[in-house]
């Protein structure tokens, strides 16, 4: 299973005993970060409370089916719905106003006028017409000789209607409001001394609710008339039914063209979704942040690291020098472990020290930057400014300030002596020279001499 771990991270380097530098600078920056997303948090959940709940897209499709997928969708009570319709004649004939029936060719049966009635809507076909007294329908002619409108009847058409809520919280389209069903109404006029054939032509609308997860998706769907067309027919029909003589004044056909239909999505934003903006938009804030502070730690960790070390390096000169003035005080008559490791130190140290002049006699660079050792030993960086570290990072523009170049010099000894390259040579001579060394003293040798070591034992 070790090689499926993709999760664990690479170890990371302490400084200064700690996990990170903490600087002033950050801790402000941390603080300023944390105002900025409680306005952030306040403001979208403000922003979340007042404006809209759903997110609505639309889309006008139009594709050519094959004849077989026409046919599957009229079976389809999305593309093809159910709807009530009712069908009125504003006609002034008088008593001869019950003469005319509304005829459905299809089924054979009479649809009472003004009288809703429900029916699929693509493929109904309705006929008005006019029931005469003989087969020459004179008395049609004599009742409308004297039609104060002379040339045209009306024919209202109502049907069941809708109002589309996209922010409503239950089903978006509404077919009810507070007056009761929602109805369309359209208003046509004909030529009373001709047959018409009209086409009413019906547009789908398909709405798609995308629910959460594990949840279907909902489907609602509508129809309205979109436009018609009318076609005289250039006189008046008369046809024979059931032993009767008709005049066909109006031949209807409703129609629905189910390859073009308008398609409305809409997806509720959530608290889920609320959240997710948020967090987002801090995760993103914060990688800013640490984006810009790291223009200024970057600089400021390789300068504290180098002062530490100097300063470290004054404080073991003194101690070198109060350990030997505690011996001349004291003679032979303290001796120990201790005293022998603190000697070693001592030793090594000032070793160390020799072979560093030595080295600093050979560069004639490093000759510029420090006379001496003692000078050395004795010198303290002095604290720079916050801007001095951030203006680093520019450091062609500003090379001749002393300041940037105390950096600089700090960054160079930093990248020099902690790259893995450095780290790695050193530590192969450093083994090879431990395998050549042999020491005189046992306890340098044994891990459980330093502390750490034996305080971890205590508690195996």
């Amino acid at each position: 299973m070790h090689p499926l771990d993709i999760i664990s991270g690479s170890p990371n380097l302490y400084i200064f005993g700690k996990e990170s530098n903490k600087t002033n600078f950050g801790g402000v920056l941390f603080l300023i970060y944390l105002i900025v997303i409680v306005f952030i948090c306040i403001y979208y959940i403000i922003d979340y409370t007042k404006n809209e709940k759903y997110i609505i897209q639309s889309f006008d499709h139009f594709n050519f089916k094959s004849r077989k997928e026409i046919e599957e969708r009229k079976e389809n009570i999305l593309f093809n719905p159910n709807i009530s319709l009712k069908l009125d004649i504003s006609f002034d004939l008088g008593s001869e106003y019950e003469k005319l029936k509304l005829y459905e060719p299809k089924t054979g049966s009479f649809i009472d006028i003004n009288t809703f009635f429900s029916r699929k809507i693509d493929g109904l076909f309705i006929d008005l017409l006019y029931e005469c007294h003989n087969k020459t329908c004179y008395d049609y002619y004599d009742s409308i000789k004297d039609y104060k409108y002379k040339y045209k009847y009306y024919l209202n058409l109502r049907y069941e209607g809708f109002l589309l809520d996209h922010q409503s919280n239950n089903e978006p389209i509404i077919r009810q409001n507070d007056e009761g069903n929602i109805i369309f109404k359209n208003h046509y006029g004909f030529n009373v001394n001709t047959t018409t054939t009209v086409i009413f032509h019906w547009k789908n609308i398909i709405y798609t609710e995308k629910k959460g997860f594990l949840q279907n998706d909902a489907k609602y769907g509508c129809e309205y008339l979109e436009t018609y067309e009318q076609i005289p027919f250039g006189y008046l029909k008369i046809i024979q039914l059931f032993n009767k003589t008709y005049i066909n004044l109006i031949s209807m056909e409703f129609a629905n063209n189910n390859e073009h239909y308008t398609e409305y999505f809409r997806k509720r934003i959530s608290e889920l979704d609320l959240l997710a903006n948020i967090l987002s938009l801090i995760v993103n804030i914060f990688t800013g942040v640490k984006f810009i502070f790291s223009f200024y730690s970057k600089n400021f960790n390789n300068f504290k690291i180098i002062e530490k070390i100097l300063n470290r390096q004054t404080n073991i000169k003194k101690e070198i020098n109060i350990s030997s003035e505690l011996k001349d005080l004291n003679n032979n008559n303290f001796i120990s472990i201790n005293d022998d490791l603190n000697e070693n130190c001592i030793n090594q140290i000032k070793d160390d020290e020799n072979n560093d002049e030595d080295e600093d006699n050979e560069n004639n660079d490093d000759d510029n930057l420090i006379n001496n050792e003692t000078d050395m030993n004795n010198k303290r960086i002095k604290k720079l400014k916050f801007i001095d570290f951030f203006l680093n990072n520019f450091y062609c523009c500003f090379k001749n300030k002393k300041q940037q170049k105390i950096i600089h010099i700090c960054n160079e000894i930093i990248s020099k002596y902690s790259s893995i390259d450095s780290i790695v040579r050193n530590q192969i001579l450093i083994e090879k020279l431990l395998k050549d060394y042999k020491l005189k003293n046992d306890n340098l040798n044994n891990l459980e001499n330093n502390n750490l070591f034996f305080q971890l034992k205590n508690y195996l």
